[in-house]
């Protein structure tokens, strides 16, 4: 069984298409909330209600920043190796599981490239941020996958990402998320974000379409991803 671990609700629905065609009992979707706590617990979770010998890979997909200027967006990245930011503890992804991985998407259409990830413990929302992290050389930054990679290497099991760029390292996310701490802002929410501050809804809808293509990017390729990395 291949595990696709996300970490929100939106990231999850990328797969379930590709889940649909691999077949039910050939993928499993784990939802694990944002950060490498829940990611942790999540991964610790499955592998303490599910036998191990049961699993037979462990995909993480969803979302990252990108931490250069020169990577076009939405662009899809198979990240290794991954860093924890907090101990610069690494995984080296490029296994079997990694090669199969570009093999299948090279037999295909998809724009994607290989990227040193950073895993951090929160949001890089403004570009001195981003620049710290980028300064040990990674290029995206997420804050799941290094909690994965951990667990999975101690059971042993193969792991890899499948990450899609949503900014750029000159872009700036509108520091008001950091302020609502909920993933999906209210409407009363932007309301009195855009009194105080009018170019937020500007900046709120740029984002939107980022995502939005972002997304589709990421459907579109999990579509071939996980049932050519599902057992047969």
């Amino acid at each position: 069984m291949l595990i696709v671990a996300t970490a929100l609700p939106w990231e999850a629905q990328t797969a379930r298409a590709g889940a649909a065609i691999a077949g039910r009992q050939r993928v499993r979707l784990i939802t694990s909330g944002i950060g490498p706590v829940r990611a942790r617990n999540a991964a610790e979770q499955l592998f303490d209600t599910t036998d191990s010998s049961e699993i037979t890979a462990v995909l993480s997909v969803g979302v990252a920043g990108g931490l250069t200027n020169d990577m076009r967006r939405p662009a899809l990245t198979l990240p290794t190796p991954v860093v924890r930011q907090s101990d610069q503890a690494q995984w080296d992804l490029e296994g079997p599981l990694y090669r199969k991985a570009q093999w299948t998407l090279n037999q295909t259409d998809f724009y994607w490239r290989p990227a040193i990830s950073i895993t951090t413990p929160h949001v890089l929302f403004t570009r001195p941020e981003k620049v710290a992290a980028a300064a040990t050389g990674a290029q995206i930054v997420q804050m799941e996958d290094s909690e994965w990679a951990e667990v999975c290497a101690s059971k042993d099991l193969p792991f890899i990402a499948l990450r899609v760029v949503l900014d750029a390292l000159d872009d700036d996310i509108p520091v008001e998320f950091g302020e609502w701490r909920r993933d999906v802002p209210t409407a009363m929410d932007i309301a009195m974000g855009a009194i105080r501050r009018p170019r937020l809804l500007r900046e709120l809808a740029q984002l939107g379409l980022q995502r939005r293509a972002a997304l589709q990017e990421l459907e579109r390729a999990l579509t071939v991803l996980i049932p050519g990395l599902a057992p047969n």
